[in-house]
């Protein structure tokens, strides 16, 4: 009745949340400068029948521009006027930088170029992985179904609908890869806003980096970086959407802005609600009540529901003398995740569940200064992340979900009723000096703090005393410093950026192994380290449609918090853990032929030393540990084809050769040159989609799409190289090991369509998922959900 009664909240928000009408169709924004690449205020900008002047800092934007060819001028007084046609898609916002002439001064040749703020991202030095959420935004897909379809990127879930999403990129997963939100780091934000839950529609873009970060993600990542670019809210703009799928599943929210006519100021909120009971069928080993062999059956999931809430809202005061943007929000949610078995699906639980809840304020400050040389981003936010675990339940749950009572509590075996509370502050400053217009000098800073404590009735206790160990402070401090110069030479045909940051952390806590029999004053730890990296990243760009490009890293990755402290389940404490370190190399090529195909290759090489890795230990705890070093290489292949006025096609792959290395023990000398365990080595996708106008009436739009991928058998554990498959790349027949080790080749087929209705408001999207009900698998072999299908509603203005 809760849940309803929520759900019931969000559609009548949804439906008398009201703005102002404007048809979302797109705009165009960019900047004016001098000759000399100084911004230009006061220009006017003219496109069609809408105009409007650039700012202080020479911003300018004209929003519902619809698609097709228009006509720009822009004129400013002392300067010569500039004109040229544009060429503007229906989904894109294009993005313009145009230099005037002063007076009097000739000029040969004059032409402008508008690429959207997506395609900007994907042909930058450093490598990223874009995916355009907001063109696929009405589609009834989800971001993690969407980013298991871009090349080397790998999201594996162990459940349905929220559950803890894991990111594999190029081999390198876990901690490894960290998370942004518009350039923010979000551990503070728990897993209220993350992959596995955030709308289609609260995001621009997903931007995934391999390897080398800009100095602006203020992080030490190893493997990489997911940086989710919120949605630009211009002008007045209302979506909302309500989504209904198989196992209950059902997603609604409303995502609102205003923006004044003067750009002066604006305010917004979002609001989404997920709720599933993830109640599929999963083939799991049961117990035969009479022999007590083990079989396997396939039995439906009982306890293994998902329910989250998250709202967000925000006001600010824009393009004043004193601020670009002063931005303050207030973000909160509360979610519920019920546990139906531990790490392995050996045993069935029916009661334990967690929950985490937090309200988040923000304050984020953005000014150019020196006629928009120098610029500054500073945010600061403060929160108290509060986490619950609670597995009192005296008895025991089967498969069959039929319960027996007995006297000892706590399902998993460790009895818990825990509160965990996290104060944490983050402060992120950002500085950008524009030497010329060649050269450019950024400065980035963050600073994370985090004092974690609890209690926990059915927790440990400090030998020979009553003091909860929970109750004992834990404390965690990191700083990220970095700098980069950027220079552009040869007409800016190549582009350099050299990179330097410097890493910082001390941490404190209790190592508490959860299953020794008494904790003492001499298990208290005090940790801390400080480190030094480099980078460098070049492109090259050959033709206007060819470049190359490439980086090279030695930078380390500092243990975070859920790797020293655990997370009060299953993961146990480590503060014996020590940074990876790592040399990353990578290459690339892209290059696009007529406008209409596109076809990027890429090659990588990873040495790291002490990789850190969460292993079962004794269960069902598991803990993150250094492991060997791991040395590899890898590449992939990314098409993009528009083969006809109406369709598209795409297709890519990824193979990563990924070995253990360095091994000395006498008794583990078998696992040199080794597969990195419970890591894919091989994964590919194709995708055809068709897109009609004036199918079924005039104005309106039909989409369908169909979506394959393909994963190569791994591994659960470590096998001998001698047992692998062979074949060109390892890529025919099996491992010849026992088959509860070997995570079978898998084949997932999604299928969907979009409508839009002649209004251009109302949208109709439908998928089904894994329509072949194939049985899927991930981390520690846990099996996801079969065919199911799904329903959207959307709404915009």
């Amino acid at each position: 009745m809760y849940m309803k009664y929520r759900l019931y909240s969000i559609i009548f928000l949804v439906f008398n949340i009201v703005f102002a009408q404007a048809q979302s169709v797109g705009g165009i924004h960019g900047s004016i400068y001098t000759e000399k690449g100084q911004p230009l205020a006061d220009a006017t900008v003219r496109i069609g029948s809408q105009s409007t002047s650039s700012l202080s800092n020479g911003a300018f934007s004209i929003n519902n521009i619809p698609a097709g060819k228009h006509a720009i001028q822009v004129s400013a007084i002392g300067y010569q006027t500039f004109q040229d046609s544009i060429l503007k898609t229906a989904q894109d916002d294009l993005k313009l930088e145009i230099r005037l002439l002063a007076n009097g001064q000739r000029i040969q040749e004059v032409s402008v170029t508008g690429k959207s703020e997506t395609q900007q991202v994907r042909e930058q030095t450093i490598r990223a992985v874009v995916v355009d959420t907001r063109a696929v935004s009405t589609q009834a897909t989800t971001l993690t179904d969407l980013m298991n379809r871009s090349t080397g990127v790998r999201i594996r879930q162990n459940g349905g609908l929220g559950s803890r999403p894991e990111i594999s990129i190029n081999g390198f997963q876990g901690k490894a890869i960290k998370y942004f939100k518009d350039g923010i780091p979000i551990d503070y934000m728990g897993d209220g806003y993350n992959i596995a839950s955030l709308p289609l529609e609260v995001l621009e873009r997903i931007e995934v980096y391999k390897g080398v970060l800009p100095v602006s993600l203020g992080a030490d990542a190893l493997g990489g970086a997911v940086n989710l670019v919120p949605a630009k809210r211009r002008g007045a703009q209302l979506n909302a959407f309500y989504e209904i799928g198989s196992f209950n599943t059902h997603r609604i929210g409303v995502v609102a802005s205003r923006e004044s006519n003067d750009q002066k100021w604006a305010y917004g909120t979002e609001l989404f609600f997920n709720h599933a009971d993830n109640d599929y069928k999963a083939l799991v080993g049961v117990r035969d009540p009479n022999t007590a062999n083990l079989e396997y059956k396939r039995m439906r999931m009982f306890h293994n529901g998902f329910e989250n809430f998250y709202g967000e809202a925000f006001v600010a005061l824009q393009n004043r003398s004193w601020a670009d943007e002063l931005r303050l929000s207030v973000a909160g949610f509360a979610l519920e995740r019920e546990q139906q078995h531990p790490a392995l699906m050996t045993d069935a639980y029916g009661a334990a569940m967690g929950k985490q809840q937090t309200v988040v304020p923000s304050l984020r400050y953005k000014k150019s200064f020196l006629d928009g040389k120098l610029s500054v981003d500073q945010f600061a936010s403060y929160n108290n992340l509060k986490t619950r675990r609670i597995d009192t339940l005296m008895g025991r749950y089967d498969w069959y979900g039929e319960f027996t009572p007995n006297s000892t509590r706590g399902e998993s075996r460790l009895p818990s009723l825990s509160r965990v509370n996290e104060n944490q502050l983050i402060l992120r400053t950002n500085i950008g000096y524009q030497i010329n217009p060649t050269t450019k000098l950024d400065f980035n800073y963050v600073f994370t703090d985090a004092q974690r404590d609890g209690e926990d009735p059915y927790g440990p206790r400090l030998d020979g005393t009553d003091i909860d160990v929970l109750s004992l402070q834990s404390t965690y401090q990191k700083q990220v410093f970095g700098v980069s110069l950027d220079k552009y030479w040869l007409e800016e045909k190549l582009h350099n950026q050299l990179m330097g940051k410097y890493y910082r952390y001390n941490a404190s806590g209790i190592q508490n192994t959860w299953f020794s029999t008494n904790i003492t004053e001499a298990d208290k730890r005090n940790v801390s380290g400080n480190y030094w990296g480099i980078a460098e990243a070049l492109r090259y760009r050959i033709t206007p449609q060819a470049f190359v490009r490439g980086s090279l890293e030695y930078t380390y990755r500092l243990p975070e918090r859920e790797e020293l402290f655990g997370n009060n389940i299953f993961v146990v404490p480590n503060f014996e853990l020590e940074a990876e370190k790592s040399l990353n190399a990578s290459l690339g090529y892209q290059q696009t032929f007529a406008g209409s195909l596109t076809v990027e290759a890429n090659t990588f090489y990873r040495n790291t030393k002490g990789l850190i890795l969460l292993v079962p230990i004794q269960a069902p705890n598991a803990q993150y540990q250094n492991q060997e070093n791991v040395r590899g290489f890898g590449f992939d292949l990314d098409i993009n084809y528009r083969f006809a006025k109406h369709y598209r096609a795409m297709a890519n792959a990824t193979w990563q050769n990924l070995r253990l290395h360095g091994i000395t023990n006498a008794q583990d000398l078998w696992k040199n040159d080794a597969r990195l365990r419970n890591t894919p080595y091989f994964f590919a996708n194709a995708g055809i989609q068709s897109d009609y106008n004036n199918v079924f009436s005039t104005n309106d739009n039909l989409k369908a799409f169909v979506n394959y991928n393909f994963m190569r058998e791994f591994y659960l554990e470590t096998i001998p190289k001698e047992l692998e498959p062979g074949g060109f790349l390892g890529l025919s027949g099996q491992a010849n090991i026992n088959s509860n080790l070997r995570i079978p080749n898998q084949h997932l087929l999604n299928a969907g369509f979009t409508y839009k209705l002649p209004t251009g408001h109302i949208h109709l999207g439908a998928e089904v998922r894994n329509l072949l009900d194939k049985d899927l698998y991930d981390y520690y072999r846990v099996q996801r959900p079969g065919r199911s299908f799904h329903l959207k509603l959307s709404y915009q203005l």
